[in-house]
């Protein structure tokens, strides 16, 4: 009886040693940033959100004015990989506090370096296009 007992319990403490190291494994966050199809940044009061975006050749951003800001903002490219036509399409026509979208479509691999106008310390982000 007891024999059978341990048994049990070496059984069940290997079960929930395996359950733990694959509940552990899918929450660890990636090593690197892979890159994405699509992406949604948020515009909030003083920060973009995420900052740092990879996204695969062809792929999109859409940024999106947070309902709680309370101060204007804008998304500007401030450096783009050479070679980048457009430059001007990358950049918010004009600025806005909340209900407001923006959406890209990067065609052209490299480095994008963007900022908000009104606040340029506080407000920037990357986005790498990979081939």
């Amino acid at each position: 009886m007891v024999g059978r007992l341990a048994q049990v319990a070496l059984a069940a403490a290997a079960v929930m040693a395996l359950l733990g190291a694959t509940a552990a494994a899918a929450q660890a966050p990636a090593a690197t940033a892979s890159a994405k199809k699509s992406a949604l940044v948020t515009v909030n009061d003083f920060y973009f959100g995420p900052e740092s975006v990879t996204l695969k050749k062809g792929g999109t951003i859409k940024w999106v004015w947070s309902s709680a800001n309370s101060y204007p903002h804008d998304v500007h490219l401030k450096k783009g990989p050479k070679g980048l036509k457009e430059k001007k399409t990358y950049s918010t026509k004009t600025t806005a506090v909340t209900d407001a979208e923006f959406k890209k479509v990067f065609k052209t691999p490299g480095t994008y370096h963007f900022i908000c106008t009104i606040h340029p310390t506080q407000m920037h982000m990357t986005v790498v296009v990979k081939k």
